[in-house]
């Protein structure tokens, strides 16, 4: 059995209107004199329709108690008044009451007036039922862009609750701007009711809810009609499209580094063969004027010709050594093997090694500030770091020049230095001069594979350390390595892959 709460000041009427209602099936729940006692009884008997007159004794008139009860309690009120001006009809419309019956009320009136409402109360809520199960946001506007209803997909999107968001503008609830430009977007309700057509919000739309924060969403708008297929409003559907957005970014990513790896394969593959057909050329002509005129040759030109064959194998074994560090990492991960090593030493011997190599064109000065000389680092890598910097450090210094490598110790930390007065590094060629296979334009002609400090920034990341250079074209190149003294366990890092 329907229940229904009267609400009127007047005890006669009320009265008169529980008799009716009970003629006609219904049960009255209770009676209530004012605003106030109205909301208080809704609450707390829970009646299925509200009978409410308009002008009521105390601080709330009837219009204000049935917009309360509707938006707490979602109980659906017919207006019962002896008042038909036009101002109290505009206040009462703006509520969207379920019916509005003058008095005095005849019982027929009355039993068609709370079929309809009750009728229409249970379409409303299975729509409602609809809305609020759809994973989408659904927001419900009329033909002046008003808000009429949200679900609570909506709400949570746009920060709005559906009782603050009601009768607003739907500009001031969707608030939406361009991903890249941060401007605002044309709204699509407003095309859809112009065009009178199902429009889709535009790539890269962004939401900007209503405590500020941005979300990606996308979908379409369209326009709703009456019964006479007349326009009575708009329906934006929408959804948070957060999840599509980090996947396509995935994806791009990957096809990217796809990109790039095949790209670093094919400049790998180039290099290598480049670099191995010089020193082969040397080996080939050299062993065939000692093979054919080993008669002819003096001693002093056989040992030209055989330090040539030398030098050749030599910078293969190197290139072939930086080959399978690459090769390391097309198959897994380069470890740390941290180990007590006497820096001051281990420094000393390498300044020794290139010196000797080198004597005839440069000089290479080591210096030591300081008192600790001992630290807990990997000395495979470290020869890597600092054999890659001195190397390149002499290979574009001029002859006769001076190399330093400076190491200092304090705070735990060990500072290495590799200073030259070489051609330098232009510019534009400084941001990428830590990227696989890049060499700097004004290198010319000087042997070099663009692999060394790829190998010396990676082997500086798995110490946790740092590096940076400064550098001036023609004025010459200083790179600062920074690693921690102790390591406090093994780690791993990984290289970029090759297949």
């Amino acid at each position: 059995m329907v229940k229904i709460l009267v609400v009127e000041d007047e005890r006669i009427i009320a009265l008169n209107l529980t008799e009716n209602l009970e003629s006609l099936g219904y049960a009255v729940v209770g009676i209530a004199a004012s605003g106030e006692k109205a909301v208080e009884k809704a609450t707390q008997l829970c009646p299925d329709l509200v009978l409410m007159d308009i002008q009521l004794k105390g601080n709330i008139d009837g219009i204000q108690a049935a917009e309360q009860i509707w938006e707490s309690l979602s109980i659906p009120v017919i207006f019962v008044t002896g008042h038909s001006d036009q101002s109290t009809l505009e206040r009462a419309t703006i509520i969207a009451p379920f019916g509005y019956i003058l008095k005095p009320v005849k019982e027929k009136e009355l039993s068609v007036a709370i079929s309809i409402a009750l009728q229409r109360y249970e379409r409303e809520q299975l729509l409602s039922a609809i809305l609020r199960g759809m994973g989408d946001a659904v927001i419900v506007v009329d033909k002046e862009h008003r808000v009429k209803s949200l679900n609570k997909v909506a709400e949570s999107l746009t920060g709005w609750q559906v009782s603050e968001a009601r009768e607003r503008l739907l500009t001031e609830v969707l608030n939406l701007v361009d991903e890249q430009t941060q401007q605002p977007v044309d709204n699509p309700v407003t095309a859809a009711l112009q065009q009178d057509a199902i429009l889709y919000l535009r790539e890269n739309t962004l939401l900007m809810s209503k405590n500020g924060t941005t979300i990606p969403i996308g979908d379409s708008a369209a326009p709703i009609k009456d019964n006479k297929g007349a326009l009575a409003g708009a329906v934006l559907v929408f959804r948070d499209i957060s999840d599509r957005k980090r996947a396509e970014l995935a994806i791009r990513q990957q096809l990217e580094k796809e990109q790039k790896l095949n790209q670093l394969q094919t400049q790998f593959i180039h290099t290598v063969s480049h670099e191995y057909r010089t020193p082969l050329s040397v080996i080939l002509a050299c062993s065939h004027l000692l093979e054919n005129n080993v008669e002819r040759l003096d001693t002093e030109k056989q040992l030209r010709n055989c330090q040539k064959i030398q030098n050749s194998v030599k910078y293969m074994v190197e290139l072939l050594e930086n080959v399978w560090l690459y090769k390391q990492a097309e198959s897994g991960q380069l470890k740390l093997n941290p180990a007590r090593l006497n820096l001051q030493k281990f420094c000393s011997q390498l300044v020794e090694e290139y010196q000797l190599m080198h004597s005839d064109r440069q000089e290479i000065q080591f210096i030591l500030r300081g008192k600790r000389t001992t630290a807990c680092v990997d000395k495979k890598l470290l020869q890597q770091i600092l054999g890659n910097l001195l190397s390149n450090a002499l290979k574009y210094s001029p002859d006769k020049g001076t190399v330093s490598i400076t190491m200092t110790c304090k705070n735990n930390r060990v500072i290495f230095q590799v200073c030259d007065q070489g051609i330098g590094i232009p510019l534009e060629d400084q941001p990428h001069i830590f990227e696989p296979f890049h060499r700097a334009a004004n290198v010319d002609v000087i042997r070099g594979t663009g692999m060394g400090l790829a190998i010396v920034k990676k082997a500086v990341d798995i110490h946790g350390g740092e590096i940076s250079f400064e550098s001036e074209v023609d004025v010459g190149t200083t790179f600062s390595v920074i690693l921690p003294m102790v390591q406090a366990e093994p780690s791993s890092v990984t290289l970029p892959e090759f297949k």
